[in-house]
This record gives structure tokens, C-alpha cells and sequence, in this order.
């Protein structure tokens, strides 16, 4: 069985949030990777809810890290690129 997988890439201001979380919160930022590990195998469905993003973040996609935090990405070809993991689109 052939799986797919995408290659992750971040943005500066993604990066930032990662950082941040794995200074101040440690549940949140184990939470981030498991996103980002389900996402390599399938970005359009799995856990934390994936969400396509209407308007100005229109070809965005969202998956729920916490009430107030949000995971945003981008799928292009193979890769994935994640835009921010902090607060709310």
C-alpha cells in the first residue's frame, strides 16, 4: 500500500508559534505535531477537524489545535505549508 506523503514546510511566523509553544505549553505543542504528523498522511481529512477557509484565506485549510488555537496550512502539490499556530484565523 502506497502512502502519501506530503513534505511539511513553515512559514517565519509558524516557526515563532512553535517555539512558543514548546517554551509555555508543552500539551499544545505535542498536540501541533500529532496534527502535523496525521496531516502528512492525509491533509484534507483526520483529526482536528480540517476546515477549508472561505475568503481572504481562500485555498487555506484550519484543523482545531484548542478552543482558541487553530493550526493553518496550505496544500500544494506535495507539500504542505503551515502558515500560523496560534490564536484564530
Amino acid at each position: 500500500m502506497k502512502t502519501n506523503k506530503y513534505q511539511i514546510k513553515y512559514t517565519r511566523n509558524a516557526a515563532a508559534d512553535i517555539a512558543f509553544f514548546r517554551e509555555r505549553d508543552r500539551t499544545i505543542y505535542r498536540r501541533i505535531y500529532s496534527l502535523i504528523q496525521d496531516m502528512e498522511q492525509h491533509p484534507f481529512t483526520g483529526i482536528g477537524k480540517p476546515e477549508m477557509l472561505k475568503y481572504n484565506l481562500n485555498g487555506r485549510w484550519s484543523r482545531r489545535i484548542t478552543a482558541e488555537h487553530r493550526l493553518v496550512y496550505e496544500v500544494t502539490g506535495n507539500e504542505i505549508v503551515i502558515h500560523q499556530c496560534r490564536f484564530h484565523y
